[in-house]
C-alpha cells in the first residue's frame, strides 16, 4: 500500500526554535550504513536521475526497486513538493520511506532551503522522533547547505537525524554551522561496531602453544 503524502500525525514538534537538543548523527553513505540505520524512517530525496543515485538508490535498492516501480507507473513522478510514503514491509529496520520530489537538481540555496523544509516539517507532522536522510543536491558548497540544513530542521526539530555522506566532511560542516548558529545541537559520529571473535576464535588458553 502506498500514500501519496506523508500522514497527519502529532508531530515531534518542541515549541520554538532552539527549545531542545537535536542530536545529529553522521555516517558513511553506502549499503551497509543503510542496513544497520535504527531509526523509525527515511526522508529521500529523488532527483532527476534515471536510473536513481545516491541514497535513493541504495533505498531502492533494498526495496526491490518499489521506488522505480512508482516512478514508471506515474504514480510518483519526483515533481517539486510532491511526496510519496511507503512501506519499507520489512526490507529496511525503518519501517516507512518518504520520498520527496527534487526535480531541478542540483538545487539553488533557495530551492534547497525549501526542499529541507518541507522534508523536515513534513517528517515531524508524520510523527517520526529519529529519522535518516542525505542532503538534497545542492550546487554550492557543502559548508552552505549545512547551514541551511539546520535552519530548516530547527523549525520543528525531531529528537534524532542520521545524515549520510562523507563522514568526515559533514561532521565539520554541521559542527561549524553549529557553532556559528550557536544552536541547541549535538553533532556526533556513532563509534563503529566492532564484530567480537567467536569463543572458537578468542584469545589462547593457558599453556597453549602459539604457532
Amino acid at each position: 500500500m502506498t500514500d501519496r503524502g506523508p500522514g497527519r500525525g502529532t508531530g515531534s514538534s518542541r515549541g520554538v526554535e532552539g527549545a531542545n537538543v537535536l542530536k545529529i548523527e553522521v555516517a558513511e553513505l553506502g549499503l551497509s550504513a543503510i542496513d544497520a540505520l535504527e531509526v523509525d524512517a527515511l526522508a529521500v530525496f529523488v532527483g532527476p536521475e534515471r536510473p536513481l543515485q545516491g541514497f535513493a538508490g541504495y533505498a531502492d535498492w533494498r526495496m526491490c526497486g518499489a521506488i522505480s516501480r512508482s516512478i514508471r507507473s506515474g504514480f510518483f513522478r519526483g515533481g517539486a513538493d510532491e511526496a510519496l510514503l511507503l512501506p519499507s514491509g520489512g526490507r529496511l529496520r525503518a519501517g516507512r520511506i518518504f520520498c520527496f520530489g527534487v526535480p531541478d537538481a542540483p538545487l539553488s540555496a533557495e530551492g534547497f532551503l525549501r526542499a529541507a523544509r518541507g522534508a523536515c516539517e513534513a517528517m515531524a507532522r508524520a510523527g517520526s522522533e529519529e529519522f535518516a536522510t542525505c542532503l538534497p543536491p545542492f550546487e554550492g558548497e557543502l559548508a552552505l547547505a549545512a547551514r541551511l540544513w539546520l535552519e530548516a530542521a530547527l523549525v520543528r526539530p525531531v529528537s534524532r537525524q542520521v545524515i549520510l555522506g562523507e563522514l568526515r566532511t559533514l561532521q565539520r560542516e554541521l559542527s561549524a554551522a553549529r557553532a556559528e548558529r550557536g544552536a541547541d545541537v549535538e553533532v556526533v559520529v556513532p563509534p563503529a561496531r566492532v564484530e567480537m571473535p567467536s569463543r572458537g576464535r578468542a584469545l589462547p588458553h593457558l599453556g597453549a602453544v602459539i604457532r
